[in-house]
């Protein structure tokens, strides 16, 4: 499959080419088109229903501050059959995740702080 009919099947599927694949296309097809090899990969396994994927693949895009990765992904699991409530409930562990992990890495202030008070 060359670039554009690549970019047909992103747009098809999605109903759009994401604005960040767009402008790396316009950069770089080959980057593209690894990328997209590399999810077709990580989505292929059978072991993990794919709403899921798309929910563990929202949360990281939530960890990761990606507005994209996230809208993205909230589609693919409502299109995998997610229901709203499941995306909101995987937003929420995101959320809580991602503040854990902002408490753990201000650790070494904390240690300071409280030995320097």
């Amino acid at each position: 499959m060359d670039f554009k009919e690549l970019m047909e099947n992103i747009k098809k599927e999605n109903g759009e080419v994401p604005r960040p694949l767009e402008l790396l296309g316009q950069l770089d097809e080959g980057q593209v088109m690894r990328f997209v090899s590399e999810r077709q990969s990580a989505f292929s396994g059978a072991a993990i229903p794919q709403k899921y994927k798309a929910l563990i693949a929202m949360s990281a895009g939530i960890a990761l501050d990606s507005p994209a990765c996230i809208l993205n992904n909230a589609k693919q699991a409502k299109k995998s059959g997610a229901s709203t409530d499941e995306i909101i409930e995987a937003f929420a562990v995101a959320r809580f995740a991602k503040s854990a992990s902002a408490m753990a890495s201000s650790m070494p202030a904390f240690e300071w702080l409280a030995n320097n008070n």
